[in-house]
């Protein structure tokens, strides 16, 4: 275990131009399954945070009607405390339909490539804007955070500098707060809510007790990641984030509640990023990758886009070649539940 090591820093790139390239993607995310041993199709929930009690009003206006003492209504206060009950805990939605927040999937995305880096010549490339207090040794199974910890532990088991804060005067910052803002910093990558395009929502009760409204197997939602000022390798990257390698359909990764948790025959947060689209914008410069070329204005969808992800993806490689990890988080997290 490497004990300390330094955070790449740079200045930021100017916010005020526009150089590079620039476009969206339109991507699609879907509830998957399971990719070892015997597949289980996974259910999605993504909160909104806020919890509710479930209560008897009939009961509750009935007794408070039949109150006459103090001793009465003190007994009814306890009985009251007694009945509630917490409602399922409610999936997240945009004007009253299902939808998966942009600033989930941002998060989503974001926090795999913080934890996609290894340390190279003592020195990494990206801070953990999110997780400063990390443990460095493996919390044994059964404490918070262990599996996490197992699965990306070549990115955890060693202390790094403190996360970037751009709104105290610092004034470099490392890679992928540049890509995806800081404190003080706007980001060059944006995402959009992801509506659902078809999700049937089931409210399923866990073993532990606690209960969810969830997306089943096979929903889906849609939204748009806006992009500018990016080099060809940093678009590569965010596609990498994504899950992305070979074509424009990513490999099962990791989303939402109790994703981390396995039941029997009850799986969560397993989930599959797809490109449906990539658009430059007509300000854009021209996209060169690996020998493949999108021109400004210019839309790709469909088979040729499989390449030109594999291409983008490459260049990405290449340009990392040594500090980019390759984690299967999800075949990592059945071989690790697998160990105890």
């Amino acid at each position: 275990m490497q004990s300390s090591v330094r955070v790449a820093r740079r200045e930021p790139r100017p916010r005020n131009e526009l150089k590079g390239l620039a476009g969206r993607l339109e991507v699609r995310l879907r509830a998957c399954s399971t990719t070892l041993g015997d597949p289980v199709d996974s259910y999605l929930h993504v909160g909104t945070g806020a919890l509710r009690l479930v209560l008897d009003e009939a009961w509750l206006r009935q007794q408070a009607a039949a109150a006459r003492t103090r001793q009465q209504l003190e007994s009814l206060i306890r009985k009251l405390g007694e009945s509630m009950q917490l409602d399922y805990a409610q999936f997240s939605s945009l004007a009253g339909r299902p939808a998966v927040p942009g600033s989930s999937v941002k998060g989503n995305v974001r926090s795999r490539l913080e934890l996609s880096f290894a340390p190279k010549g003592g020195v990494v490339r990206c801070c953990l804007i999110r997780a400063t207090e990390e443990p460095l040794e493996p919390p044994e199974p059964g404490e918070h955070g262990w599996r996490h910890f197992r699965i990306w532990r070549q990115a955890l088991e060693f202390e790094r500098e403190p996360a970037c804060d751009y709104s105290e005067g610092q004034g470099q910052v490392c890679l992928c707060c540049d890509l995806f803002g800081t404190a003080g910093l706007q980001g060059l990558v944006e995402f959009s809510d992801f509506p659902a395009e078809r999700a049937a929502i089931e409210r399923v009760s866990l073993p532990t007790g606690e209960k969810l409204e969830a997306a089943k197997p096979g929903s889906t939602f849609a939204g748009r990641v806006a992009f500018r000022n990016l080099e060809a390798w940093e678009l590569g990257l965010l596609l990498y984030g994504m899950g992305l390698r070979e074509s424009r359909l990513g490999r099962p990764v990791l989303l939402g509640k109790v994703k981390y948790r396995r039941y029997p025959n009850l799986v969560f947060g397993a989930v599959r990023y797809e490109v449906a689209a990539l658009e430059l914008a007509p300000f854009s410069q021209p996209l060169d990758a690996g020998g493949a070329r999108v021109e400004p204005g210019a839309r790709v969808e469909g088979e040729p886009l499989d390449g030109l992800v594999r291409a983008l993806v490459g260049v990405a490689r290449a340009q990392l070649e040594g500090e980019l990890l390759d984690v299967d988080e999800v075949g990592e997290l059945e071989r690790v539940s697998a160990e105890v």
